[in-house]
């Protein structure tokens, strides 16, 4: 009995610590304004204390963030000129040493500690921010929901297949923001769909598996540079997705399925078991009403029951096994976990494709 009042003791005193560091570090934290000048123009005053990633938000620049600024994506490159806080060991292990030189930083690890000097590239100026009411919510897996919304007011959502958007979650000490593919068709302007997994203690995927039709949300986009283009549509496409990576790649068969699938396309699509694997039916339709659409699943733990005839086994180890026409002459979108990504990436290599017509999508969806 007393072991066990030390241990809840012990607990009760780790847990007050961790709260109090929290709160000081909130309390601490710097307070004030500070100028913002991008591309030369007029300084914009934004709140001290925060990330740049943030701040830039704060005066209408909305940078992509894949990685929902934790400093791992590298795609918030921005150049500061004057006043950023110093190098952190996460940008020099993303930024090779000649681009820190000449001034490069990941807006996501820099702190405005006072007046602050920005050049942003323009082609990341033309993101929006826009506000969307769902309309609908569909569980298409066990864990998996696809949510249908509606761009409020005049905007529009222009974008092109394979490029994703940012939601954004207000936190009570801060805006957490986490990237989300686009899997609708490209062509609707006012509405979009996202494929949500629900992640064990994900914020964002927590959050969103929560709304109700009414709710709304804020996101900003389109970003991404692994998008379908009309070169791409000349030549053989081959697209592997692992898990709820589907989504981009959803996109694309749409546009693809649109024009006729003027060239071969192969959609290799791994999951866990059938419960985990979504528009199964859909595709399978698609590939008997079209014969230049092959539709190739696999499962890597079926389950006995779930019947499942089909492939067995990783992926990449499906698309190892196919034949594939022309493959020099494709283009391969991956979208999927970090490990998935390399080991397909090495076979298509291996096939003959050029890397540099290799297009991969990494993300983190929690």
């Amino acid at each position: 009995m007393q072991i066990l009042l030390v241990i809840l003791l012990v607990n009760a005193f780790v847990l007050i610590l961790c709260a109090l560091v929290a709160v000081s570090g909130h309390l601490l934290r710097q307070t004030g304004e500070a100028d913002i000048t991008i591309n030369q123009q007029e300084a914009r005053k934004v709140a001290c204390g925060q990330s740049l990633l943030p701040a830039l938000a704060e005066a209408g620049i909305y940078l992509p963030a894949a990685c929902g600024g934790k400093g791992t994506c590298g795609r918030c490159e921005v150049k500061v000129a004057s006043g950023g806080s110093s190098v952190t060991p996460m940008e020099t292990i993303l930024l090779a040493p000649e681009r820190l030189q000449a001034l490069a930083r990941l807006a996501c690890q820099v702190k405005v500690r006072q007046n602050i000097e920005v050049e942003v590239p323009a082609g990341l100026l033309s993101a929006k921010l826009f506000c969307a009411r769902l309309n609908a919510a569909r569980l298409v897996a066990e864990d998996i929901k696809t949510l249908e919304f509606s761009i409020e007011g005049d905007d529009e959502l222009s974008f092109c297949p394979g490029q994703y958007v940012q939601v954004y979650y207000q936190m009570p000490w801060e805006k957490v923001m986490r990237a989300y593919s686009i899997s609708s068709p490209a062509s609707a302007k006012k509405t979009f769909s996202l494929d949500i997994q629900r992640v064990s203690g994900g914020i964002v995927s927590s959050y969103l598996h929560q709304l109700k039709p009414g709710d709304t949300i804020e996101v900003s986009g389109p970003f991404g540079d692994m998008f379908l283009h009309e070169d791409h549509i000349k030549g053989p496409i081959i697209l592997v997705a692992g898990g709820v990576g589907l989504a981009p790649l959803r996109s694309m068969v749409e546009k693809l399925s649109e024009i006729g699938f003027l060239q071969p396309v192969w959609l290799f699509h791994g999951a866990r078991s059938r419960k985990n694997l979504y528009c199964e039916e859909y595709f399978r339709e698609l590939s008997r009403q079209h014969t230049a659409f092959s539709y190739l699943p696999a499962l890597s733990n079926p389950m006995l029951e779930e019947g499942w005839v089909g492939s067995r086994g990783m992926i990449h180890e499906l698309l190892e096994k196919h034949e594939i026409e022309k493959t020099a002459a494709a283009t391969a979108f991956v979208c999927g976990p970090g490990p998935m990504m390399q080991a397909v990436t090495k076979v298509l290599v291996a096939k003959g494709l050029p890397s540099d017509r290799i297009l991969t999508d990494p993300f983190d969806f929690a």
